[in-house]
C-alpha cells in the first residue's frame, strides 16, 4: 500500500470524525476502522492522536493561508494603492473557496469550523500561535496602510470583529433558511462578496466612545 495513500485516508477520516465529534469525541478505534488501517499505521505516520489532528489542521490551514498571502501580495504590488476591498478579498476568498463542495457548501469543512468553537481556550491559543499570528500581522499591516487614521487598538478590534463575522457567517451557513430567516446562500461567491462589503462598511464607520 502506498504510504501517501495511507496518510491521506487517515487524514480524510480524521476530518470527518473531528467535524462530527470534536477532538475528545474522536475515537482512534473508529477512525482507524473508517480509514481501513490499524492503530500502528496511525502511530507510524503521525505518532499520536493529537499529532494526527494537528496535521489534519495543518493540511487545511497552510494552503489556505498561502493563498491569502498570495492574493494580498498581488494587491499590494499593484501600481495603484489597494482598497480596503482588495485586502478583504484576499482574506475571505480563499476561505469561501475552501467552503465550496461539488454540489454546494462543503459540509465537512463548515462543520469543522463549528467544532473549533467548542474547543478549549488552550486549543484556540495553540491554533492561533501555530497558524495565524504571522498571517494576522501581515493583514493588520496592510489594513493600517489603507486606514492610517485608525488608532492601532481600534484597527485590531475591527480586524478581530471581521474575523468573528467571517467565521460566524460560515458556521451558520446551514441554518440560513430556517425559522424566520430566508436567504439563498447557495452561491458562495455572492455570499463572500456580501460579507466583504459588510465588513468594509464597518471598517469605514466612525469611531465610538470606546476609544
Amino acid at each position: 500500500m502506498d504510504p501517501l495513500d495511507t496518510q491521506q485516508r487517515i487524514l480524510e477520516a480524521a476530518e470527518r470524525f473531528y467535524a462530527e465529534r470534536g477532538f475528545e469525541g474522536t475515537s482512534m478505534r473508529n477512525l482507524t476502522e473508517a480509514a481501513g488501517v490499524n492503530l500502528a499505521a496511525v502511530n507510524y505516520h503521525f505518532g499520536s492522536k493529537k499529532a494526527l489532528m494537528w496535521e489534519m489542521f495543518r493540511a487545511k490551514i497552510v494552503p489556505l493561508n498561502n493563498a491569502r498571502l498570495e492574493l494580498l501580495n498581488a494587491a499590494l504590488a499593484r501600481p495603484e494603492k489597494p482598497q480596503l476591498e482588495d485586502i478583504f478579498d484576499a482574506l475571505l476568498q480563499p476561505m469561501f473557496e475552501a467552503a465550496k463542495g461539488p454540489d454546494g457548501a462543503n459540509a465537512i469543512f463548515l462543520r469543522m469550523i463549528g467544532r473549533v468553537f467548542s474547543e478549549s481556550e488552550e486549543f484556540w491559543q495553540q491554533l492561533h500561535e501555530e497558524f495565524f499570528v504571522d498571517l494576522s500581522r501581515r493583514f493588520l499591516e496592510a489594513l493600517a496602510s489603507v486606514m492610517p487614521n485608525l488608532p492601532p487598538n481600534e484597527l485590531a478590534w475591527r480586524f478581530h470583529l471581521s474575523i468573528a463575522t467571517m467565521l460566524g457567517a460560515l458556521v451558520t451557513h446551514h441554518s440560513m433558511n430556517r425559522g424566520c430567516v430566508h436567504i439563498d446562500g447557495s452561491d458562495m461567491d455572492a455570499t463572500c462578496e456580501r460579507l466583504r462589503d459588510f465588513i468594509c462598511a464597518g471598517f469605514r464607520g466612525p469611531q465610538g466612545d470606546a476609544n
